[in-house]
């Protein structure tokens, strides 16, 4: 299990790499208004991949890592399905274009949002793709071609720069680019793998599999729409590019936290799924333990650095203007965590059939979200956006939680309690000292971020062996 999150949080180091290096020339080679434009295209985007990504992927992998169906019947069934999403949407996308952009209050985005519709074939097909691998836990294959595509999605940068006056062509030329090629290595990556498909079992009919798609596809669905959702709020609320672009900042700074989160559930899935579906329910709750630990212990620590940093972060790494984004920030670094926190407890509880009550979550943190944030963009502006998302994912988190100990027992130990109260007393003195000093270079602001971050692993890493020593004398002790 370690070994596949190692692999794919490489993966998403890469993406986070990649994207921030894309971002970082975006946000300084264009002007705010620009950026805007750009962020509104990448947030349509966002929103168009939901279909075609993780809940597919998820839900194909889901159904190969069970061993019940045969294999070449599911993926041809998959393939199908996923070519008539395709052509539904890139319809809709397409000749939808202008009302889309009416809707929006800007309808010279018509244009762009056409080329939108053109990315979908190759990274509906992708994703399908990985989510095979995933199925087959080849979890180094599918992690290769995530760092793969991060890489070929920088061609955005010498597509602007040398071949289209227009940035925001530039912008999709990339993306198509990149989403192509890691199109073409995935499939044959899965037809390396012909020879490992499970030839028997049951024909899954094309009912069983919608069900188990739909049912990641409406999670993972709420999931993208909170993260974007709030982007498009702010620009039919406000009306202002501006302001969207400053907000287009926050959000990607704010997913680091939930790049690095996608890693634990993309591996949990198909070993919680393999262990429930065995009857070993003691080793999917310690395999669920030990996630928790060490996202606790390791993934937390990231968005609390980011949130405390938040102005500093924005105004080195954009320009002095983009401070009108830290209060932003500081909420929706931890907002987007806890919507990573949310998710991975809801993969796990996916293994466990609980089809019910991820509806009925997803469904009620997507309606808490469309009544907050309108409301409190309208009073806060920017960080009354990323508040809305912050109360709402928040809350999603807390309730799958404990659905999850209910499900599969009690998880929760002392050592996730003394990390995560050692978490908040950090985040408390960060906070304070980063709104005391003043910083004038963005790699050393990265630097003193790194090392908050080190000295918490740190502390995470001692208080696990200095817990795991009293825990074994207590129980000598009483043996």
């Amino acid at each position: 299990m370690y070994t596949g999150i190692i692999l794919h949080v490489c993966n998403k180091m890469a993406f986070v790499i990649g994207s921030y290096t894309m971002h970082f020339f975006l946000g300084r080679y264009l002007s705010e208004q620009q950026y805007g434009v750009i962020g509104t295209i990448i947030t349509i985007i966002n929103f168009e991949y939901i279909f075609f990504t993780d809940g597919v992927r998820q839900g194909m992998a889901r159904s190969i890592s069970a061993m019940k169906y045969e294999e070449k019947r599911l993926i041809r069934l998959g393939v199908l399905v996923q070519l008539g999403m395709i052509a539904v949407f890139f319809s809709g996308t397409y000749f939808g274009a202008p009302f889309l952009a009416g809707v929006l209050g800007d309808i010279s985005l018509a244009p762009y949002i056409r080329g939108v519709a053109c990315l979908l074939p190759f990274t509906g097909l992708y994703s399908l793709m990985l989510g095979i691998l995933n199925g087959h836990k080849a979890f180094g294959a599918e992690a290769g071609i995530g760092i793969i595509y991060p890489i070929l999605k920088l061609s955005v940068i010498p597509a602007i720069l040398f071949v289209f006056r227009d940035p925001v062509i530039g912008t999709e030329a990339g993306f198509l680019f990149a989403g192509a090629l890691t199109m073409l290595l995935s499939f044959w990556q899965v037809f390396r793998r012909k020879k490992e498909f499970h030839l028997y079992g049951e024909k899954i009919s094309a009912s069983e599999y919608m069900r188990t798609t739909l049912n990641y596809l409406l999670l993972f669905c709420v999931s993208t729409i909170m993260m974007n959702l709030d982007t498009l709020i702010l620009k039919s609320v406000s009306g202002s590019d501006e302001l969207v672009g400053y907000y287009t900042g926050v959000a990607t700074f704010a997913k680091v936290p939930y790049f690095l989160l996608t890693a634990f559930y993309t591996v949990a899935l198909p070993i919680v799924t393999g262990n429930y579906v065995a009857g070993e329910l003691e080793k999917a709750r310690e395999a669920i333990r030990d996630l928790t630990l060490v996202i606790v212990g390791l993934v937390l620590p990231v968005a609390a650095v980011i949130s405390a940093a938040s102005t500093h972060i924005l105004a080195l790494f954009y320009r002095p203007s983009f401070r009108a984004g830290g209060g932003a920030l500081s909420f929706l670094s931890f907002a987007i965590a806890f919507l990573g926190m949310t998710l991975v407890f809801t993969m796990v509880l996916s293994a466990a059939d609980k089809k019910r009550f991820i509806a009925g979550l997803s469904v009620g943190m997507l309606l808490m979200e469309l009544m907050l944030c309108p409301v409190l963009t309208r009073y806060a502006s920017l960080t009354g956006t990323a508040a809305a998302t912050f109360l709402t994912a928040g809350a999603g988190m807390l309730i799958s939680a404990a659905y999850t100990g209910k499900v599969f027992g009690a998880f929760w130990t002392k050592k996730h309690t003394l990390l995560l109260a050692g978490n908040l007393a950090a985040y408390v003195l960060m906070f304070f000292a980063f709104r005391r000093i003043t910083i004038k270079n963005f790699f050393l602001l990265a630097g003193l971020c790194a090392l908050c971050y080190l000295l918490l692993a740190a502390f995470a890493a001692l208080c696990l062996g200095l817990v795991g020593r009293l825990l074994e004398l207590l129980s000598s002790k009483n043996r």
